[in-house]
């Protein structure tokens, strides 16, 4: 499982994994706004589209045919084993190679033995696993099959999070990637979820301030496209 480590300066994102001094990834809350902040997110918008996932919104609860395919490919059984959740994982994600499914493995036993720990009963662990199943098959299929790299996949998740979203970027980010989230409204709502701090670490810039009123990763996305046409008539 990588572990997560504290960076220096922003351009740390895009240190490839053989130049890292830990070997292992960020991730970051960002709530407020710089300059350097605003560049940082263009760039590292455009890796996660390229080796990642970029998320608008919440991601998509598994719909029933979603549950009802993975029913019939995967069946109704669910042990708390890593074993169990690599073989699961070879059947399920075939594209994956054996130390890809090793990290996942890893990680989704780490985090539903936790939630065990604090409590929850083994019909929670299963619709929780189920969940996690669903939503690398049908959102995060690329980030998985670029895990282990030397280029680190990189999500960027902008709003707050849910608690079953956080769990599942804290599973791929303890996998190998990189992870920010993008919070407008502060960090309130996510200290609700990880009051400690655990499952990531919280930017901390000077200077900072609110975030324009119309800021947005689709403003990013636009100031992208009309840098690409501007060079496609001007040059670089």
């Amino acid at each position: 499982m990588s572990e997560h480590y504290k960076v220096h300066s922003l351009n740390d994102f895009f240190v490839e994994m053989n130049n890292r001094q830990n070997k292992g990834v960020y991730f970051y809350r960002i709530n407020g706004y710089s300059k350097d902040i605003h560049n940082f997110l263009i760039k590292y918008y455009e890796e996660a589209r390229k080796t990642g996932d970029v998320i608008e919104g919440k991601i998509p609860n598994p719909d029933e045919n979603n549950l009802s395919y993975y029913n019939e490919v995967m069946g109704l059984d669910f042990q708390l084993s890593q074993d169990f959740i690599f073989s699961s994982l070879t059947k399920w994600l075939p594209r994956m190679n054996n130390q890809q499914r090793h990290a996942v493995s890893s990680a989704i036993f780490s985090t539903l033995n936790s939630l065990k720990m604090s409590g929850k009963n083994d019909n929670i662990l299963k619709n929780t696993y189920i969940k996690f199943m669903c939503w690398l098959y049908y959102k995060f299929e690329q980030v998985i099959n670029n895990l282990g790299n030397n280029n680190i996949p990189k999500i960027l998740y902008e709003g707050d999070i849910s608690n079953y979203e956080l769990l599942l970027i804290s599973v791929l980010s303890i996998a190998g990637c990189d992870v920010v989230l993008l919070q407008y409204k502060g960090d309130a709502a996510y200290q609700r979820l990880d009051a400690t701090s655990k499952l990531s670490d919280n930017l901390v810039m000077t200077p900072m301030e609110s975030f324009p009123a119309d800021f947005s990763l689709k403003k990013i996305r636009e100031e992208i496209q009309n840098r690409m046409n501007q060079e496609r008539l001007y040059g670089k």
